[in-house]
């Protein structure tokens, strides 16, 4: 692309009259740490009268070039420490050696420096004290200091951010009020691919919280980030040996009570240390393992409208899903760190992260269907006697790997910085949403009342309850089709990337010049072999094929039939065996196996070409940045069509199968400012505008055709190649101070105005002389979401005696948004819905404790509701109609809200050994989502708390 050449262009021109000698000028390099000798990342280094800034880096240490002889005085301040001041002299071709060793404020903070939350802490605000952008930062010591199990679980601890949830645990990120597409998540500043590869966002719950460094929500865009953040950026920074070796273990174990109760358990481990003369040479390898296994009980009811005899509108549940989980839950993974400092001036480097996620379980499913009500009195439905029972069991074995190897140079010269960077990342599932199922046909001509005074619990009781309407009576079902599954999906990313940053003069204001020039290509494919049987002669029973497994408190025995919380469960390997046993008695399905297959497939490749210019000056007590970014997408899919065949009697045949391609190119511009002031030394504003893209899903664009006979409804889901990107300007201000001895108060405002915004429309077709459900994702108008953001951090160490221990971390967000609808969308929608995923209340609020040797932590946490699908259907009657309208039971569907109590404490035995133990979900939440009002269910599912404790040991904790 020829705009992309000319970056090229400027890039070597710039770049190459800097290299020649500076012989004129001295420079002044050093490491800074704390008391015990640990070092300090993102430290303020100021140098006056020359005005120029530095922070530390991730090894603590600072480098500041191309100085005319003279004498300076540096000052180096970190919140939480008292600042360090020296006078230095430089002379023309000598490098000074400074050693900042930063002083606690006071005899009360001196456990900042052992314990490991408040060491964290302090490296989060000063993190964020010196980026450039609004960002909030996780170090290890403050996600370990709560029972985080996954990277998702802890980001959530963060403002403004919500989570959506899956089996107990978050999965993906929500930032702003905005859906996951529209964040994006990167390793070590590397763009990694799902491993769900039809989607853009990351199911964090792959990644074990104990992995990394720390993790940077950055809610602000420059011109040097990549653009797919309009929400916000999630960065994973993986761990680097510093100046003293690293060892650490851990160890825990935990019990959750659930049905019959399960166990937890996992360790993880660090080593980390510099080598040679002059500790040039640094390797860090850490690992972690852990399992949690876990029952759930879940309640699936599927709201449904009526119309009764007399032309009444009733709303009810057509049917309940009765479901119980036996899931175990594998994480394991490692990353590593390599650097190499070839000369004072040059460093290479290699960074990884590899992490594997095993989601493996059973589920066995009790249905109670109805067919029409026949009336209503009060809280009691009656249905005709059409009703019926279904089962069916199937098992989960998905493997989601992510992994991401970063490799680059660093040259540090007099008045330039280089990087050259590449990077391999992976995104990989075996298994994904395609699990073996059987299903068994139960109990018919069933007779059901349903009893709606616990609309939460709707209960569906057969009138003519015998041994044969007997839902729980395993003897009374039959094997109806079975199937097995195989699907794999992987997505590779190779990127490389250069940039230079030099620093200059205007008039005698600092200033720093920076471009870069990054390529992206990702390839990406998904296959699926189904093979799917329907049952013939000879069926076996439920009864046939039954494991040892129970479940008898199922949803506190709301459900219990005859003295029964659930009904008898299979085994898996036993229906298996029974399916073999019994070759001739089932027959393949070979158009449904080979329409289901190859309507699956895909291969994508897209590229991505980047580059930005870049400059930053500071005068007086401004920072002003501003910056453009170019990029340039191209995409090209290649999918399958399938065209329905059938004989001359009407009987389906194989389907005719087209290779079908589309190809996309698009070009986007992208602006940025930021704008800080210091009020006084601990106080800033910054002002910030960004704009930013989000590229459509892969499964949304891929043009196939995926037709599912067996759901409900019968779908069909389509892709849409024409999609545009959504785009969105994003404008912030905020206001933040920094407490001592350490302590943080933020405030600010946001807006998005969104253009190109991504919905799923639904429309109803005939396909076969069939009534199907139709999905395709279209551009709609435009939308905007604004919101408020406050966040406070103090610890009371100048309070007298035990109440110098306590500490607050807080925070609160407040968004509100709107949508325009496309005048086609859901039979033509006019009401200003909020955007998806856009919960307007989140808070976190965390009391802590740290004295001596003693370490505690107590955290709520809540999520509002929000639109997780827009589904209501202007068609079917008024907005404000209590049953056919938007809060009726077929409106839109919503998640419900969330709000968790945690707690975890750690004591220190000897030196760097803990004892840690923790509770998590004290509150045992539900997790579910409903349609229109909460008094219409689609799912519940509860976990109960789980109780953990082990042992951990840290040698930095003994420096």
């Amino acid at each position: 692309m020829r705009w992309l050449a000319v970056v090229f262009l400027v890039f070597g021109t710039l770049s190459l009259p800097r290299l020649r000698a500076q012989t004129a000028t001295g420079t002044i390099a050093g490491v800074v740490q704390d008391s015990a000798g640990s070092v300090l990342i993102s430290a303020k280094v100021a140098l006056q009268p020359s005005g120029r800034q530095t922070t530390s880096d991730n090894q603590g240490q600072f480098r500041i070039s191309n100085l005319p002889e003279g004498e300076y005085t540096l000052t180096v301040s970190y919140v939480g420490f008292t600042s360090y001041t020296k006078t230095v002299k430089v002379e023309a071709g000598q490098a000074i050696s400074i050693t900042a060793a930063l002083q606690v404020g006071s005899e009360a903070d001196t456990v900042m420096v052992t314990a490991g939350r408040l060491q964290g802490q302090a490296e989060a605000i000063n993190i964020e004290r010196m980026s450039a952008d609004i960002v909030q930062v996780l170090p290890q010591g403050v996600i370990t200091s709560l029972p985080n199990t996954n990277i998702a679980d802890a980001v959530g601890r963060l403002p403004s951010v919500s989570l959506e949830r899956d089996e107990g645990e978050g999965k993906y990120v929500q930032i702003r009020g905005t859906e996951p597409r529209l964040s994006n998540v990167t390793i070590n500043g590397v763009n990694v691919p799902a491993p769900e590869v039809t989607v853009r966002n990351i199911k964090l719950d792959a990644v074990p919280s104990d992995l990394v460094e720390r993790i940077e929500v950055y809610k602000t865009l420059s011109a040097d980030q990549d653009a797919d953040g309009i929400g916000g950026t999630v960065n994973l920074v993986t761990k680097t040996a510093l100046e003293k070796p690293t060892y650490s273990l851990s160890g825990t174990t935990g019990y959750n009570p659930i049905q019959n109760g399960f166990w937890r358990g996992g360790f993880d481990g660090t080593f980390g240390e510099r080598f040679g003369v002059h500790k040039s040479l640094g390797f860090l390898l850490g690992g972690t393992w852990d399992r949690t296994n876990r029952g759930i009980d879940d309640l699936e009811p599927s709201p449904a409208i009526g119309t009764l005899d007399g032309g009444q509108n009733v709303a009810y549940f057509s049917s309940e899903d009765l479901r119980s989980y036996n899931y175990n839950r594998t994480r394991y993974g490692f990353d590593s760190g390599v650097d190499y400092k070839i000369t004072p001036t040059m460093t290479a480097y290699l960074k990884g992260l590899y992490s594997d996620f095993h989601d493996y379980g059973d589920t066995r499913v009790y249905t109670p269907n109805v067919n029409k009500p026949t009336g209503i009195n009060g809280s009691q439905l009656t249905f005709d006697n059409a009703g019926s029972w279904a089962y069916r069991h199937y098992i989960r074995r998905p493997d989601q790997q992510i992994f991401s190897v970063l490799v680059g140079v660093r040259h540090d010269l007099p008045s330039d910085l280089i990087l050259y960077e590449f990077a391999v990342s992976r995104g990989h599932n075996i298994g994904g949403q395609d699990f073996p199922a059987t299903n068994f046909n139960g109990p018919s001509n069933v007779t059901f009342s349903q009893d709606l005074s616990n609309p939460y619990r709707p209960t569906f009781t057969a009138q003519n309850l015998s041994d044969e309407t007997n839902g729980y009576n395993a003897g009374n079902y039959t094997v109806s089709s079975t199937n097995y599954t195989y699907y794999h999906a992987t997505q590779l990313n190779f990127q490389g990337e250069a940039s230079l940053a030099h620093d200059y003069k205007v008039s005698s204001h600092p200033s720093t010049f920076s471009l870069g020039v990054k390529i992206r290509n990702s390839h990406s494919t998904q296959n699926e072999n189904d093979q799917l049987y329907n049952a013939g002669a000879n069926p076996f029973t439920l009864a046939s094929v039954l494991s040892n497994d129970t479940n008898p408190t199922y949803y506190n025995r709301s459900f219990q039939i005859n003295g029964q919380a659930y009904g008898p469960m299979s085994s898996y390997s036993k229906i298996l065996n029974a399916v073999a046993a019994n070759p001739g008695g089932f027959q393949l399905d070979n158009v449904g196996s080979i329409t289901k297959s190859q309507q699956a497939f895909f291969n994508a490749d897209e590229r991505i070409y980047a580059g930005y210019l870049q400059d930053v000056i500071f005068f007086g007590n401004f920072r002003l940045q501003g910056g453009v970014r170019f990029e340039g997408t191209n995409t090209h899919f290649l999918t399958n069509q399938l065209t329905a065949n059938a004989d001359a009697d009407g009987n389906p045949l194989p389907p005719t199968i087209t290779p079908t391609r589309q190809n996309s190119d698009y070009l986007n511009i992208l602006p940025s400012v930021q704008l800080q002031y210091q009020f006084e030394k601990n106080t800033n504003l910054r002002v910030v505008y960004g704009r930013g893209i989000s590229r459509p899903n892969i499964g949304d664009l891929v043009p196939t055709t995926i037709i599912d006979p067996n759901a409900s409804p019968r779908s069909i889901s389509k892709g849409n190649p024409n999609l545009q990107p959504t785009k969105a300007n994003n404008y912030d201000i905020l206001v933040e101070h920094y407490f001592q001895p350490l302590g943080v108060l933020q405030g600010g405002y946001f807006y998005k105005q969104l253009s190109d915004p991504i919905y799923p429309t639904t429309v109803a077709v005939i396909f076969n002389g069939q009534s199907y459900q139709q999905d395709q994702s279209i551009n709609g108008p435009s939308a905007h979401i604004q919101g408020v953001e406050a966040e406070w951090e103090q610890r009371f160490s100048f309070l007298p005696g035990l109440l110098s221990g306590f500490g607050v971390s807080a925070n609160y967000s407040y968004t509100t948004s709107r949508v325009t609808f496309p005048s086609t969308f859901n039979g033509g929608r006019t009401d200003k819905a909020p955007l998806q995923r856009q919960a307007p209340n989140n808070y976190n609020f965390n009391l802590t404790y740290d004295k001596s040797r003693f370490s505690s932590r107590f955290a709520i946490s809540h999520n509002d509701k929000n639109i997780f699908a827009y589904q209501w259907d202007a068609g079917t009657g008024p907005a404000n109609d209590p049953i056919l309208g938007l809060k009726g039971p077929t409106g839109d569907n919503y998640l419900y809200a969330h709000t968790q109590y945690d707690v975890q404490g750690s004591y220190r035995l000897y030196k760097g050994l803990q004892v840690v133990a923790s509770g998590l979900n004290l509150s045992n939440e539900v997790f579910g989502l409903y349609n229109g009002s909460k008094i219409y269910p689609i799912q519940r599912e509860y976990y109960r708390p789980t109780a953990s404790f082990g042992l951990r040991w840290s040698l930095s904790a003994e420096q």
